[in-house]
């Protein structure tokens, strides 16, 4: 949960006021980032564009907390298809009238409308209007819907008519089933008022329609990610002023939001910057001293430092400062208070990133996700043997979901809707989607093994049979873990070489799987499809249930080069574990790269597939040198170094690896140059946030990419420690486990005394988490306010596990543990 307005960004362009017994004497003012504001209540008019994350329309933020979106215009068409959502709508202010109008035009359907919004007294209006009255065929289908947040209100009291009840921890029905076959929720109530939580004072909210009714439905009843919908019935024949409703929310008399102590919950190594980070409501006058105690073995709690905390100045909506505690060395626990505010204890040691840090994401969460795998973990199965069927040759030509499409031709041997050899086997779920793009899963290998190379990971904790198609947690084997789960990646890689002599785009679902959440084994029948069958004929391992999901094999060089190098640094790591593979993967690799030098670069777009064709052909190139040794590798980064002076901020780490086998001093000094450019842009990036990492979202939460860029600082902080401070690194661990905007929530499950629980990988929808999972975190509800809600897994831009994430937060921690305990670096 979270705070507070910029003074500095409110533009008064209206005054109104109120003596309503809640609110007293109410201001409201449209900022000049065009949203409607008072203390304690702000109304977002289609800020931002992702209605499809719950994330879009018109916005309540309700005491630092918000509690509403995809205030807009639905249209329930029947059968397959659906109306669009708007993602995005031209926003008009009206000074004088205090008014803020969105524009939503939806071209495809010759329908456009406005959203209006201004302030009466203590109360908000919200008026729709259509271009014009809605077609026939439309009578009784279009509503206009604003989501509530359901974690919000559960457990609270609900009036609309004359019914009345409590909002559950999820739908309970009941359903109707129309003409076209789809189960759609019924209202809980229908009426002019609705009145919802009036027992809670922090999120009490009256919403009444001026004319006709509107009703209460709960959407969890039709989707476990569904939400509570105020909806009301656009009426035929009618235009300007097609529906209006008149909102009053419960606003608390000068409220201040709570202040927020960011602190890192693994916490600190006793040589590192030390700094906590406390996110104050701007309109705070006076700070308060800060106070840092020690809970000793015997219990008791005494104040070790206390300060004023320095003024960092103001980001986003809040004002920060920061309480630096640098100069405590003295290994415990401790906590820090702040007003009526307490801190998470967190400790201080030099083994700190060492115990039950990273362990979690490599000993349970990676073994978890393995795909086409048995997961036991005690008694527990985590899932069954899952996707043996996989995969059959995707469709030509085809826009499929996710990003994911096909080109004219399948560039195989094989014809569409076949299976193809190779790839039931190796792989991780990526997320919840529980498709294998090849981008992500040579990302995740490349780090891992990254990761084993640079701090020498030797624990077992696992027992992994690739044979048998079975893994066990928490029962040693004898063999290291994370060669077990490079190996598990590298055969993924492969796959597509085996088959036809590319990588493949990656495996992903049927529309129809798609829709299939929880026992990823029960997806499919796990019988190989064979359309010579009929619907349900079984003929030993096949059948004719097509539900197998599909490989899309189109080649891209960029891609290529990708795996390239997570290949040719997978081979490292496994030679002398699995001879037999490392070797093939050098084969592999090598052979993809004589390849592209010699023939034209192929851009095919596709799901996951990098861009940037140069930067991924001299990351291979680096790697390969470095596995290889090989002269002409090296002579192909040198030409290659234009690369580095123009884009050093994504591929001048890589450089710095290979240094140690290029022996250039031309390469040297250009990438010397290159890093002094990039350093002084760096500062500039940095200085622009208290928390000193990149953070710099569009939608998503963007913890994947600082760990990304954390662990590539690493390698600069090790070669060219003169312009590199190893707290860069430090800060980006910081900033996963807890420091950073909004909240102090480890964005690591089950790491830290608090940690974002429920959050999901292949586990979505069971409310629930994996140990060692982590989550994209704080996201950016444009256009000011840092949002991590809690707990609630189904804003997959903030709470959702991916791959790569986790091993570029095993790099991180690794690197800041190395880092602070190596003097030789």
């Amino acid at each position: 949960m979270k705070h507070f307005k910029l003074l500095s960004l409110i533009l008064p362009v209206f005054l109104l006021t109120s003596c309503s017994g809640d609110s007293g004497k109410r201001v409201w003012t449209i900022t000049d980032q065009e949203y409607l504001e008072t203390q304690g209540f702000n109304v977002l008019v289609f800020h931002n564009y992702y209605p499809e994350g719950d994330q879009g329309g018109i916005e309540f933020i309700h005491h630092d907390d918000r509690t509403a979106s995809n205030g807009y215009i639905n249209v329930d068409l029947s059968g397959d298809k659906r109306f669009p959502r708007p993602l995005k709508a031209e926003r008009t202010v009206d000074k004088e009238k205090g008014e803020i109008k969105a524009t939503v035009k939806t071209p495809d359907f010759n329908f456009n409308y406005d959203v209006r919004v201004w302030a009466e007294g203590s109360k908000i209006h919200l008026a729709v209007d259509l271009e014009k009255p809605l077609p026939a065929e439309w009578k009784g289908k279009v509503t206009f819907d604003l989501q509530l947040f359901p974690v919000n209100y559960t457990g609270k009291t609900w009036h609309l008519g004359n019914k009345s009840g409590v909002i559950p921890v999820e739908g309970l029905g009941p359903m109707v089933t129309g003409q076209d076959g789809r189960a759609r929720s019924m209202p809980m109530a229908t009426g002019s008022k609705l009145v919802i939580s009036p027992e809670d004072p922090m999120i009490k909210l009256q919403i009444e329609q001026v004319k006709g009714d509107l009703s209460l439905v709960d959407e969890r009843n039709g989707s476990l990610s569904g939400w509570l919908l105020v909806r009301s019935e656009i009426p035929e024949g009618v235009d300007k002023g097609a529906m209006e409703w008149i909102i009053t929310p419960n606003i608390i008399p000068d409220f201040i939001a709570k202040p927020v102590i960011s602190i890192s919950q693994a916490g600190y190594h006793p040589e590192q910057v030390k700094r906590a980070v406390i996110e104050l409501d701007a309109r705070t006058e006076k700070v308060e001293t800060a106070i840092l105690s020690k809970i000793d073995d015997d219990g008791n709690i005494a104040a070790v430092e206390s300060a004023v905390p320095n003024d960092w100045g103001k980001f986003l909506r809040y004002k920060y400062v920061v309480f630096d505690f640098s100069g405590i060395k003295d290994p415990g626990m401790y906590t820090i208070s702040y007003g009526d505010s307490k801190s998470d204890p967190f400790s201080i040691g030099t083994d700190v990133y060492q115990k039950s840090v990273w362990q979690p994401t490599l000993e349970i969460y990676f073994p978890v996700q393995m795909c086409h795998m048995r997961i036991r973990d005690r008694a527990r199965v985590w899932h069954g043997e899952c996707h043996l069927d996989d995969a059959v040759q995707a469709p030509v030509s085809t826009i499929h979901v996710d990003g994911y499409q096909t080109y004219a031709s399948t560039e195989t041997n094989y014809k569409p809707f076949t299976p193809v050899p190779y790839m039931n086997r190796g792989g991780w779920h990526d997320a919840g989607d529980n498709d294998l793009a090849a981008g992500s899963q040579a990302q995740t290998t490349l780090f891992l093994a990254l990761a084993g190379e640079e701090f020498g990971i030797n624990v077992d904790q696992t027992t992994v049979k690739q044979d048998a198609l079975f893994v066990e947690l928490r029962k040693p084997d004898g063999i290291p873990d994370l060669q077990q789960q490079i190996e598990h990646g590298a055969i993924n890689l492969l796959s597509g070489y085996r088959a036809f002599g590319h990588s493949a785009v990656g495996i992903i679902e049927t529309r129809e799987g798609r829709g299939f959440l929880g026992d990823v084994a029960s997806v499919s029948d796990q019988l190989l499809y064979d359309s010579s069958l009929k619907p349900g004929e079984v003929r030993g391992n096949r059948s004719g249930k097509p539900d197998d999901r599909w490989v899309v094999t189109n080649k891209d060089s960029a891609l290529e080069y990708e795996v390239i190098a997570a290949l040719a640094s997978a081979y490292r790591l496994l030679k002398g574990y699995n001879d037999k593979l490392a070797e093939e993967c050098l084969a592999t690799a090598v052979k993809a790269w004589n390849y592209e030098q010699t023939h034209e670069p192929v851009i095919q777009p596709n799901a996951y597939v990098p861009r940037n064709l140069k930067e991924q052909e001299f990351m291979a190139t680096a790697e390969l040198a470095i596995t290889t040794g090989e002269q002409k590798y090296k002579d192909r980064l040198s030409q290659l170094l234009p690369v580095v002076k123009k884009s050093p901020r994504d591929v001048a780490w890589a450089a710095a690896r290979a240094l140690k086998v290029i022996n250039n001093e031309e390469f040297k000094t250009g990438l010397t140059e290159a890093l002094k450019s990039y350093k002084s842009e760096l500062d500039s990036t940095l200085a622009t946030n208290p928390y000193g990492v990149p953070w710099r979202p569009s939608i998503w939460g963007i913890g994947w990419d600082i760990q990304e860029f954390g662990a590539t600082q690493y390698y600069l902080s090790k070669e060219f420690p003169d312009l590199f401070d190893r707290e860069i690194v430090c800060n980006v661990v910081n900033y996963v486990l807890g420091c950073h905007p909004g909240s102090s929530t480890s964005f690591i499950s089950a790491v830290g005394a608090h940690s974002i629980i429920p959050a999901y990988g292949f586990n979505m929808h069971w409310w629930s988490y994996i140990p060692g999972g982590n989550v994209a975190g704080t996201a950016l509800i444009r256009p000011d306010f840092p949002e991590m809600k809690e707990p609630f897994p189904y804003l997959w831009q903030q709470t959702e596990y991916v791959m790569p994430g986790a091993s570029t937060y095993i790099f991180c921690v690794l690197a800041a543990d190395k880092l602070l305990n190596n003097k030789s670096l």
